[in-house]
């Protein structure tokens, strides 16, 4: 059942720092459970510190509902997340929240948008194999099915065949999220009311397995049109299916990784800004390894090369560059001196979304390496935000001698 539960007490928890809430112990442990925050006791009974937040969202546990708010820009943070590359439409006015909308709602609205879009030619229609036993031959008989599931008996026959059809792995994954956001209790019912006018046009669709990894359909000139609504979509099947997985009841929690949502944005948009000068950016590359014996993996954000030369490396950091000092955290100075090694590059680049506005270099004598952190401003409008990003992209671009 949709909408805020009646008397539900809402208690605010903030992305960075800690937070000091009201919960029994039960609620305290089960939060602790879905593994997105520290939960630690007070010396008042009853209040609990929570840190170490790396997830933003809504938990609903028993009558309290724990919303964790985003430190980004609610606006720019939908942006990024249903960003798709050179054709997504930075006015559009589906990622224009009011900052008292909480994410799941904002989310859905913008699924919404984005899935009547998509959608206002129809319905994306394809080519999907389908597996069939029948009496009469069409498309090519499956000879080893037949063999193995009626050896010896030439009927009923086993087919397989091209259909062309609506039920596509595009709409699939759109019913899917949307039939997701239809479980979720913390959704307000106008917003609910939006989603199921959305969902009624797949009706006829096959929403996905629950639990199924999302993989993205191949980019098209049939499907360009439908990037920013996969986008979304998959972010929201994320958001449930993880806090599901640890432990959440269905429609009790919607925790979003906003982390990932930014190495995704940044890495898009370096991507298709540095492609053009003959640059390849690969993302979160998982075949390095540190040692002789290949047991020390690596896995870098951000890799840039050229003609299958690693020219540079960079790593997103969400979150607040520096501390006192005004310095990165030693530990991403020591993996960039990891990477560095590994690639045998001189430059290595972490990008943070908060900090000193100009990069700050810091160079390593010992292995000859330079560290350069910059700072991403989220703010503005998606433009801006697009802009910005593509600015660092040029400033990443190695100069080959």
């Amino acid at each position: 059942m949709n909408g805020q539960s009646v008397g539900a007490r809402v208690t605010e928890v903030s992305e960075k720092g800690e937070s000091i809430v009201a919960l029994t112990p039960s609620q305290a442990a089960r939060l602790q459970e879905l593994r997105f925050c520290r939960v630690s006791p007070t010396s008042d009974a009853g209040v609990w510190r929570v840190s170490d937040v790396n997830r933003v969202g809504v938990v609903a546990i028993d009558d309290v509902r724990v919303v964790v708010r985003p430190k980004t820009p609610l606006r720019s943070l939908i942006f990024m997340a249903s960003y798709a590359g050179l054709q997504a439409n930075v006015q559009d006015a589906a990622f224009d929240f009011d900052t008292d909308h909480h994410l799941p709602s904002a989310l859905a609205t913008a699924l919404v948008h984005a899935a009547m879009a998509a959608t206002s030619r129809g319905l994306l229609k394809g080519y999907v194999p389908v597996e069939e036993t029948g009496t009469v031959i069409r498309g090519r008989w499956d000879i080893a099915r037949q063999l193995k599931t009626r050896p010896g008996l030439p009927v009923p026959v086993e087919l397989l065949y091209d259909d062309f059809t609506e039920d596509v792995p595009e709409n699939r994954i759109l019913k899917s999220a949307l039939l997701a956001l239809m479980r979720l209790e913390q959704l307000p019912e106008r917003i609910a009311g939006d989603v199921g006018t959305a969902l009624a046009q797949f009706s006829d669709i096959t929403a996905l397995p629950a639990g199924l990894t999302i993989t993205m359909p191949p980019v098209t000139r049939l499907n360009i049109h439908y990037r920013p609504a996969l986008h979304l979509a998959r972010w929201i099947l994320e958001a449930t299916s993880w806090a599901h997985a640890e432990g959440a009841n269905s429609g009790s929690a919607f925790l979003l990784n906003v982390a990932k949502v930014y190495e995704d944005f940044v890495g898009c948009v370096l991507r298709e800004t540095l492609k053009p000068s003959g640059f390849d950016v690969d993302l979160q590359k998982s075949d390095w390894r540190l040692d002789a014996d290949g047991r020390i993996r690596m896995r870098p954000d951000i890799v840039i090369s050229r003609a299958g030369r690693v020219l540079t490396v960079a790593d997103t950091k969400y979150k607040v560059w520096g501390s006192d000092d005004g310095s990165p955290p030693n530990a991403d100075v020591y993996q960039s001196l990891a990477y560095a090694v590994t690639a045998d590059v001189r430059e290595v680049h972490l990008l943070y979304v908060s900090g000193d506005v100009a990069p700050r270099r810091y160079d390593i004598p010992p292995t000859g390496t330079t560290v350069i952190a910059h700072a991403v401003d989220l703010s503005g409008e998606p433009a801006e935000l697009v802009e910005r990003v593509r600015a660092l992209g040029a400033s990443l671009a190695p100069v080959e001698e």
